[in-house]
């Protein structure tokens, strides 16, 4: 079967294209360089599976794609889930006065509202109970009075599932073992946020809404293929046009190449 899309990356602008794109009944592949990860799969000691190598990819295909620059360096996801599976979850919407220069005309606060609203639908963020209030956010919280910007001082919403019935002073806090277990709306098992500290390497109890918990789910749900472990080298267009195109990947895990020939082909995004 030919994919109408074939989208490559499933990052937050790879996954909520496959998404909307398959809700709309479209025939969508996506194909991820990474592996999909599951929580005991997670990288947690020396010599697990940690990088990601584009040298390697066969042989090292790990949680993070880790770039050094001269100026910077650059930490990316790599598997189902891109970013999402690294980033610290926060979820801000850009203020108003941040448009005022350097964005095209038109493009605004108001404009991206509704935007911002649908991608707090799926990616649900939270504040930090004030029933669990933890010893370093007391600590930034004091810094912040010392030196007269006690104001500005607030909780980031983040794209965590909290348990407002918990408490941090409770001595069983980080027993993952009794984290509060639910069914999400895409049919996807989590548990509830017992601030283990591993958000950026793997949350084992599922509190972090990656994007697999979500968009990713949706997609499935919706009749997309997520085909992991697939590293696109190119793509190319056949005829005068872009509007039939060819990916040309090959299979990490079986070592083989192969090519995806759909109507369109999305490009993924980098996240980092």
């Amino acid at each position: 079967m030919t994919p109408d899309f074939v989208v490559i990356g499933s990052g937050f602008g790879g996954a909520v294209a496959a998404c909307r794109l398959a809700q709309k009944g479209r025939k969508v592949l996506v194909l991820e360089r990474g592996r999909r990860w599951l929580p005991e799969d997670f990288p947690r000691h020396w010599g697990d599976a940690w990088l990601w190598s584009h040298e390697r990819p066969e042989q090292c295909h790990g949680w993070i794609d880790a770039r050094v620059f001269r100026r910077m360096t650059v930490l990316a996801g790599a598997g189902v889930g891109g970013g999402s599976l690294i980033y610290a979850n926060a979820s801000i919407d850009a203020e108003p006065e941040a448009f005022a220069e350097g964005w095209p005309p038109g493009m605004n606060h108001e404009e991206l509202k509704p935007y911002y609203e649908r991608a707090a639908e799926m990616l649900k963020p939270e504040l930090l109970p004030d029933t669990q209030l933890t010893r370093r956010f007391k600590l930034m919280r004091e810094a912040a009075t010392a030196i007269n910007e006690g104001a500005r001082f607030k909780k980031a919403p983040v794209a965590i599932t909290f348990d407002p019935e918990r408490s941090y002073s409770a001595p069983d806090k980080f027993d993952q073992k009794k984290a509060t277990k639910f069914t999400n709306e895409h049919g996807k098992v989590q548990g509830k946020c017992r601030h283990l500290g591993l958000c950026d390497i793997g949350c084992p109890i599922g509190a972090k809404n990656t994007l697999d918990f979500n968009y990713l789910a949706a997609a499935e749900n919706a009749g997309a293929t997520i085909q992991p472990l697939s590293l696109v080298s190119h793509i190319s267009h056949e005829g005068s046009t872009w509007r039939s195109c060819c990916a040309a990947a090959r299979n990490l895990e079986r070592c083989r190449a192969f090519r995806e020939r759909s109507a369109m082909v999305g490009v993924r995004t980098a996240t980092s």
